[in-house]
């Protein structure tokens, strides 16, 4: 009786450990530059899939709150992305922006799921140096 218990507390045991391993890996960005205006770029959560293709995390830390064609001011852009290292090309599946409040504290103010112009000039010019750090080793 005690055997059949040990075996689920084991992969319980092991899957909690998985989770949290997983949990803290995806909180560590990498800096991996900045763009023309001073806008700090970081990355995280790198994942290779078939044919080339790659997911990432990514965070643009803008130097003064900027106005984007989504709106502003934002003090940071943050997108879930997918690179097609095949051909350089990138695509958010996801962005979320942050403001300010009077308090200091940073929020989340809108959430966007289709963006076409994504690391373009007007949102800062990043989308070369996010490709090129994320598919660099390929």
């Amino acid at each position: 009786m005690q055997r059949a218990l040990l075996i689920p507390a084991v992969i319980i045991a092991i899957a909690v450990l998985l989770i949290s391993v997983m949990a803290v890996a995806s909180g560590q960005w990498h800096s991996i530059g900045q763009t023309e205006s001073g806008a700090k770029v970081s990355v995280s959560s790198v994942h290779s899939l078939k044919n080339q293709q790659r997911t990432a995390l990514v965070r643009v830390q803008y130097p003064q709150p900027a106005q984007l064609p989504q709106g502003g001011p934002f003090i940071e852009m943050r997108a879930r992305a997918r690179f097609d290292c095949s051909n350089g090309t990138v695509s958010p599946s996801s962005e979320w922006f942050y403001t300010r409040e009077r308090s200091g504290r940073s929020l989340v103010s809108k959430k966007v799921n289709q963006d076409s112009a994504f690391g373009q000039a007007p949102e800062g010019g990043f989308a070369a140096l996010i490709t090129k750090s994320v598919c660099g080793s390929n």
